[in-house]
């Protein structure tokens, strides 16, 4: 019988980056990321994120419950992580998670309102694609 190395959680929680996210072994769906917070890092269940802004090489979380957080991570790494889930960017700087859409205004320049009340614009080029894929999610959510 082969052993495994003996490894702390600590040395697990210090993984390079793109290993530091927890998969579901029954799926390719990410559910938690593991976020660099301050001094320590915090794992977020990816069904609290309701948005995320990118403001060059950082990213702000918005939690459902109204935490922010700031990371010091791109947008584009996010985005690429959360591929194929219920995640669409919108704008260049901002990906929402199509479960707290709550309204879509199309006569507004395409504009989001999310559940926590904010308003995202969508920009011209994208709002095609959200529109696709925000069928594709209802009819999965449907079904």
């Amino acid at each position: 019988m082969e052993t495994m190395p003996n490894e702390s959680i600590f040395d697990t929680m210090s993984m390079p980056f793109p290993k530091s996210v927890e998969k579901n072994a029954a799926s390719s769906c990410l559910q938690k990321l593991l976020i660099p917070f301050y001094d320590r890092k915090r794992t977020i269940s990816v069904d609290e994120i309701v948005r995320l802004e990118g403001s060059g090489n950082y990213t702000n979380f918005f939690l459902k419950d109204g935490t922010k957080m700031l990371v010091s991570r791109t947008l584009k790494e996010y985005e690429t992580l959360l591929d194929g889930q219920a995640f669409v960017r919108v704008h260049k700087s901002c990906i929402v998670n199509l479960e707290f859409v709550r309204k879509f205004y199309v006569k507004k320049e395409g504009e989001l309102e999310l559940a926590d009340g904010q308003q995202v614009k969508i920009s011209r080029r994208r709002a095609q694609m959200f529109m696709d894929r925000i069928r594709d999610f209802q009819s999965v959510v449907v079904s």
